[in-house]
């Protein structure tokens, strides 16, 4: 057998190394990993989770879609019939000539996603962004739903979205606190929760701070439930017990910090006589104020100690704020800096020059206007958009599925006259399509991609097997319309794109044989400590805030409504008759909605409504019964999980199944953007994990 290196593009939290085992008549008979890698505790192997290990179930998952097809019954009616490349694509480049000669280039609209990333140019997102900047400067559906919220915040108090430390720096840390992160099933970085088991080898002691009792809790000495969107509340207690025990490390607040003193206030309750005690903080975080005492000074002694934050915690109502409060908590505590410490943002390690190779150049046009992610719906809803749009282009995204409150989403598709979806699989979002352009998979396409929040690993993933059907790479399908629409010079400069692959590689000093010979290429440097050089010469390592420190008191917030401190704000009550919380995790068998047609995957933890046991009884619902979730955006229906592996009072339903209603309006895939709004944080991020919901058996709804 042939053994040919790739690695899934997936959105997935890491990057891993693949080896597809090809027969000589081209048949895909399993997937493995290089045998022969250098595996320290330090620099690990790249080893596949079960997502990139399914890969080779995706090739012929039943709603693959295998040509183009045109819709010809009533939207989202399902019924297609195939039509050949050139019709389809002549068809697609005359109603984009239409649309842009009738309507201008703001009324066509460009939806990405994270469906393909990393790559240089060829697949997904990059492939359509760069598309569109050499034709016309169109409305584009972007933002980073991930963690607008963190960046928000990072940007107010370090000037800059800085990067974090690298994993392997958690070897040196005596205390993990794994804050809302779920390293064990999301990974947020190569190879992060051997790190933590590592460190726990060492001696370190690991607390899981989360609603939920995730598989992240087998690396964890202790489990903390904690309420979704009370962090800062939690946060700022532990302040308090810092402050008040003279635990606060005061020496790299006044070197390090700018605005500490209204911070310092507000701990104290010395502006609105309300001290943040562990006492205070308990009814709102469901955290016993003992606890916290305890938290906190291992927190702020137990030294170097890691606080490591998962996104879930920033997507919620006011998550500048709780992304605010772990930073300060951070600051306070004196961790900065310091090697197997850290400051508690976004974490991704980027930025460096490990890792030197250029992208496929884009043309002359910007975006002419961008809508938020999350809440595109309701500008088209709303009429709020002139001109409206005449056209939806959506690439490397199941749009329904992704952005919250997918049924508003399939109205708002059904308002625009012609969608156009470059997909594998038939999603909801290409099931509402007027075209849908049949896209080849990672395994059937070739690549130079870079590592996920990491800067260090370049692969090279090779095209395996031959396309299904009559699939295409984007950028073949982008290079036709180009043609089309007269640019086509300009865009293909004449190359295909395993000429493309090759003149980066020829332009970049790395070294081209070892990674086509490895399908990697690592670079992995001494193990890297963020902030480090500031925490030791503020003064000759400014940041880009005003103040040239870490600001814990910011304008920029006040700007948007928020305070200038990282106070912690009370979520609105719960609207009447939905009493519960309701979390929507990334789940370790889905990326975002991908992976929901693989049948394997499914079989192997089907969706489910986590609840706890106390919350089922009084709802008479046991354990695998079938249950009705409602908000008022609209209702699932999946079987109950009932587990004390989540707290009473919230109930989880992991995102990324695909939306698929029955003839009462129930969605019956479980899609749990059914039951989140389109509210945002006052910057402009996603709230999900801000949402209410009720649990009834479906005779009793």
């Amino acid at each position: 057998m042939r053994r040919i290196p790739f690695t899934c593009t997936l959105d997935c939290g890491s990057r891993c190394e693949l080896i597809a085992c090809v027969d000589d008549d081209g048949r895909l008979v399993r997937l493995d990993t290089p045998p022969d890698r250098p595996d320290t505790a330090r620099f690990p192997r790249l080893i596949p989770c079960l997502r990139g290990r399914a890969h080779r179930r995706l090739l012929d998952a039943p709603e693959r879609v295998l040509r183009p097809l045109r819709r010809v019954g009533p939207r989202g009616a399902g019924v297609f019939e195939p039509v050949p490349w050139d019709a389809a694509l002549d068809e697609l480049a005359e109603r984009l000539s239409r649309a842009l000669a009738e309507h201008g280039p703001l009324a066509i609209l460009h939806a990405t996603g994270a469906g393909s990333i990393s790559g240089r140019g060829l697949s997904g997102a990059p492939a359509s962004r760069r598309f569109f900047s050499h034709w016309a400067p169109v409305t584009e559906v972007s933002g980073n739903m991930s963690v607008h919220n963190v960046s928000m915040a990072q940007q107010w108090m370090l000037g800059s979205n800085l990067s974090g430390s690298d994993r392997a720096t958690l070897l040196d840390s005596r205390l993990i606190l794994l804050w809302g992160m779920n390293p064990a099933e999301n990974h947020m970085g190569p190879n992060t929760a051997h790190f933590v088991a590592e460190a726990r080898d060492r001696g370190a002691r690991v607390v899981l701070l989360d609603p939920r009792y995730t598989d992240s809790g087998v690396l964890a000495d202790e489990w903390v439930p904690m309420r979704p969107g009370s962090d800062a509340a939690l946060a700022a207690a532990m302040a308090h017990v810092m402050v008040a025990e003279g635990l606060a490390d005061l020496a790299f607040i006044e070197r390090c910090t700018h605005g500490y003193e209204p911070y310092r206030r507000y701990l104290l309750g010395q502006d609105d006589a309300t001290p943040k005690t562990p006492s205070w903080a308990e009814p709102i975080t469901g955290v016993a104020a003992e606890t916290i005492r305890r938290l906190a000074r291992a927190y702020a002694t137990r030294r170097p100690a890691a606080l490591l934050a998962g996104w879930g915690p920033q997507r919620t109502r006011y998550g500048e704020q709780s992304a605010r409060a772990l930073m300060a908590l951070a600051c306070l505590s004196g961790n900065v800096g310091l090697r197997g410490g850290g400051l508690g943002g976004s974490g991704t390690r980027g930025g460096g020059k490990q890792i030197v190779l250029g992208q496929l150049p884009a043309g002359p046009h910007a975006p002419g206007r961008r809508l938020p992610p999350g809440s595109w719906a309701p500008w088209i809803l709303e009429e709020r958009l002139e001109p409206a749009p005449a056209l939806l282009y959506v690439v490397a995204s199941n749009l329904v599925n992704r952005s919250p409150d997918s049924l508003a989403n399939l109205a708002a598709l059904a308002r625009v006259p012609f969608v156009v979806v470059h997909e594998q699989y038939m999603t909801p979002t290409a099931q509402h399509a007027d075209l849908v352009l049949p896209i080849n998979t990672d395994l059937e396409r070739s690549d130079l991609v870079t590592s996920w929040g990491h800067d260090s690993h370049l692969f090279y993933s090779r095209q395996a097997v031959a396309s299904r059907g009559e699939s295409r790479t984007d950028y073949w399908v982008f290079a036709q319309l180009a043609e089309r629409l007269g640019f086509g010079p300009a865009y293909t400069q004449g190359r295909t794109e395993q000429e493309w692959l090759d003149a980066l590689l020829a332009e970049s000093p790395l070294d081209s044989e070892e990674l086509r010979s490895q399908g990697i290429v690592r670079r992995d440097p001494e193990p890297r400590v963020a902030l480090a050089a500031f925490r030791r010469d503020p003064e000759g390592h400014r940041l880009p805030t005003r103040s040239g420190r870490i600001e814990l008191s910011s304008p920029q917030a006040e700007a948007h409504g928020l305070p200038p401190i990282p106070a912690y704000i009370a979520p609105e009550p719960c609207p009447a008759g939905y009493p519960l919380q309701l979390v929507t995790p990334h789940h370790k068998l889905r990326s975002n909605s991908c992976l929901d047609a693989n049948p394997w995957l499914r079989r192997l933890e089907p969706q489910a409504v986590w609840i706890n046991p106390a919350d089922a009884a009084e709802r008479n619902v046991s354990d695998g019964a079938l249950v009705l979730v409602s908000a008022p955006q609209g209702s699932i229906l999946a079987p109950a999980y009932v587990t004390a592996r989540i707290m009473p009072g919230v109930v989880s339903v992991a995102q990324g199944t695909w939306l698929a209603l029955d003839a009462a309006g129930n969605d019956v895939g479980g899609c749990a953007n059914t039951l989140t709004d389109h509210t945002l944080s006052p910057t402009g991020g996603p709230t999900t994990h801000t949402a209410w919901v009720d649990v009834r058996r479906p005779e009793d709804a």
